[in-house]
């Protein structure tokens, strides 16, 4: 009879990690690119990035924490007085720790290199001194490789079971960009719409594409001899697609995500300093499996 419970037990566990696994937080989703430094400047620069995740909300068996941790370095140039390109290369560490039992499985390495290049339709900034309004409008196309390892076996013991707990998305894709900023006096607004188009893996799974908006306020204060800095805050929403696991449609994936941002932003005149935390205030993951909790970013970057 014992056995018999046993077994039981155990075949109920095998369904639901088999059918559930897909649930988890991803550390290939952010787009958010906050307020970049001088408009007007090369840079190169690191950034770091965390953010962490409770999946499995309705499971007392299957209850798991997720981090996310991500040092990026990344930078700017100008080949063109109008246009920019923006490259990103992150070095990912992530760690997944299930409650019962307490189990942590860790994987680390490159992620996914990005390169986005933006086109200067307007630019009232480079003759500030015209304009009491100025107005900076970029509209951008980008790509992302995949650079970073994506090894999703459910039959593997030596793998993670799960596609959002990966490296990188193993696949090529794309990403349309626009950011707008106004600025009256020493107050301004930035504007960041991002959408990413994914494309299939070798592994057959596609990840729902993403549309990613931000909306923050800031004020400019000086000091010192031509140092600035900026405090800001604002509203980011994101909303992801379904993935795709060999042609099907996997509902236990995609849905949306609302936050408040605070930040910080130093500028010196040769580095800049900056700091970013985003408190989630509604949202609605992995049909309510999944919930995200706060994220930080901050920033260290040299001009040019």
């Amino acid at each position: 009879m014992r056995f018999k419970i046993f077994l039981l037990i155990f075949c109920c566990t095998f369904f639901f990690e088999s059918r559930a696994c897909d649930i988890c937080g991803c550390s290939n989703g952010n787009a958010f690119f906050g307020i970049l430094p001088q408009s007007h400047r090369g840079f190169l620069g690191l950034r770091y990035r965390y953010s962490n995740f409770d999946s499995h909300l309705n499971s007392q068996l299957l209850k798991t924490k997720e981090s996310f941790h991500t040092t990026e370095l990344w930078g700017r140039f100008y080949p063109l007085k109008k246009v920019q390109i923006l490259a990103f290369v992150p070095y990912n560490f992530n760690a997944q720790t299930q409650i019962l039992p307490n189990l942590t499985n860790t994987i680390q390495g490159l992620g996914d290199i990005t390169i986005l290049g933006h086109y200067n339709v307007l630019n009232t900034f480079w003759d500030s001194t015209a304009h009491q309004v100025n107005h900076n409008l970029m509209l951008g196309v980008g790509v992302k490789a995949p650079t970073g390892r994506f090894k999703y076996d459910l039959n593997s013991s030596e793998e993670v079971a799960n596609p959002n707990f990966q490296l990188g998305t193993g696949s090529t894709d794309f990403l349309l960009n626009a950011i707008y900023t106004v600025r009256y006096d020493q107050w301004g607004l930035n504007t960041d719409l991002t959408y990413k188009i994914n494309t299939e893996n070798s592994n057959q799974y596609r990840y729902g594409n993403k549309l990613t908006t931000a909306l923050t306020a800031f004020y400019a204060k000086g000091f010192g001899q031509g140092n600035t800095l900026m405090p800001n805050a604002g509203v980011y929403w994101e909303y992801a697609q379904n993935d795709h696991d060999k042609g099907i449609i996997n509902k236990d994936t995609g849905g949306y995500l609302a936050s408040a941002n605070i930040g910080c932003e130093a500028f010196f005149k040769k580095f800049s300093l900056g700091l970013t935390h985003q408190m989630p205030f509604a949202q609605e993951l992995s049909r309510g499996e999944l919930k995200a909790n706060a994220r930080t970013t901050a920033h260290i970057t040299f001009m040019f």
